[in-house]
């Protein structure tokens, strides 16, 4: 019977259950689904969502024109819970919530995959089983109406299947891959960042095995920006260019004024009023523009706080925004954590794990424009999946290196750190 339960603990869909089942309960519990318009008023996402279902098309704000302020699919989804279940009501909350609560809880699933295929079954089972008790991962299923569970969950699943196309070339699977691409960049622009890299890794892949990629690849580009192109060509019929996302300039704005510290200044966002009526006379395209003419106006001017304040927010991205009494708790987590991951990502690169060079990239290259505008910890939740395994096979291995197993513990080691060709 013993036997039993701990099978059951390595099953991912026992991770999936009992992580969807923690959230939906708190949900219950909490009452969290429960608040009024004004609420629902500080989501930019649901403030587009209610322009949506209003039938007044993507708009931030009424009277001022279309917008690109964000990415399309989310703020489509949470027009469609207002469709529903009613505009800012309790139950379109509660839907849209459990939707966060599922993509949180099949994360767990595919960082069981991934460290499975790529370190120990015992690094999966605890990667996954944490993944599910997560703070941060409770916390923006249950409170967040944003992409951040849903845009975590695609690009660890992107991950899985840049691994598992090292040896792939049909046609069918490089559409699919090509097409989830286009979706996130449709969900969390800022992801696409990592997208030469896990490119450029699986052409390599490819090309060492001797296998045919070119044509593979020319199919998934173009599956990739077949997917985009309805969004790009609004886009450009509206602001007269192809964008995804237009609003770098406010974002680098609120990060680069006089105020600037290395965080988020609601002074200089659409939140201060004064800018808010800006917005609306001058529409949002002249108003982005002006803005990042103001930010870039500033760090020429000051260059030298601009690097103390971008370097400052390299450390807030990593160790969280900081904190005052007991809550600097949150950033001793957070820095351990990522301490923690940084340490095995040396140690899978030392070791040439497969895949080694895809965590390298993305933990890289992922964050680099949060430290020219400002960073979140929903900035980061986005690659907590691919920390929590690096975390985890760091604590296995020191496990496996200082408090040796009766049961041939170099065997484990050996398994979890054995070289592989291709990083």
């Amino acid at each position: 019977m013993q036997g039993n339960r701990l099978t059951i603990l390595r099953w991912p869909a026992a991770m999936v259950l009992t992580g969807l089942s923690l959230r939906v309960l708190y949900i219950l519990v909490t009452h969290c689904y429960r608040f009024g318009p004004e609420h629902w008023s500080t989501f930019e996402m649901a403030t587009l969502g209610h322009s949506l279902a209003s039938g007044r098309g993507f708009a931030l704000a009424e009277g001022a024109g279309p917008s690109a302020w964000t990415a399309p699919v989310y703020p489509y989804l949470i027009a469609l819970a207002f469709l529903i279940f009613g505009v800012f009501s309790p139950a379109a909350a509660f839907a849209l919530l459990l939707v966060n609560s599922v993509f949180a809880a099949l994360t767990s699933w595919t960082i069981y995959r991934i460290a499975r295929r790529l370190f120990t079954e015992s690094v999966a089972v605890w990667s996954g089983w944490i993944w599910v008790l997560l703070p941060s991962s409770i916390y923006f299923a249950v409170y967040w109406f944003w992409e951040t569970t849903l845009s975590a969950f695609l690009l660890s699943l992107l991950f899985l299947l840049t691994l598992q196309m090292a040896n792939e070339n049909r046609p069918l699977f490089w559409c699919g891959y090509g097409f989830l691409w286009g979706l996130i960049a449709l969900i969390n622009t800022s992801a696409v960042a990592w997208l030469p890299f896990a490119g450029c890794w699986l052409v390599y892949q490819l090309r060492c095995r001797q296998r045919p990629y070119l044509r593979a690849v020319v199919l998934g580009s173009v599956v990739f920006w077949l997917t985009l192109t309805p969004w790009l060509v609004r886009n450009y019929v509206v602001f007269g260019e192809p964008l995804v996302r237009g609003d770098f300039g406010v974002e680098l704005r609120a990060g680069n004024n006089p105020q600037a510290q290395g965080w988020w200044v609601a002074t200089y966002t659409y939140n201060n009023p004064v800018l808010a009526r800006q917005y609306r006379s001058m529409g949002e395209s002249a108003y982005v523009a002006e803005q990042g003419r103001e930010a870039r106006k500033w760090i020429a001017e000051n260059p030298h706080r601009f690097l103390v304040v971008s370097l400052r927010r390299f450390v807030f991205f990593w160790a969280g925004i900081p904190h005052h009494g007991i809550a600097k708790i949150e950033n001793v987590f957070s820095l351990a954590f990522s301490l923690l991951a940084v340490t095995g990502l040396v140690l899978a690169c030392k070791r040439r794990i497969q895949g080694s060079f895809l965590f390298l990239s993305l933990l890289l290259f992922y964050p680099m424009v949060y430290y020219v505008t400002f960073p979140t910890p929903r900035y980061r939740h986005i690659i907590e999946p691919e920390m929590l395994m690096l975390a985890v096979s760091i604590l296995a291995w020191g496990k496996a290196r200082f408090l040796p197993q009766k049961s041939n513990p170099a065997s484990v080691a050996g398994k979890t750190y054995a070289p592989v060709s291709g990083t």
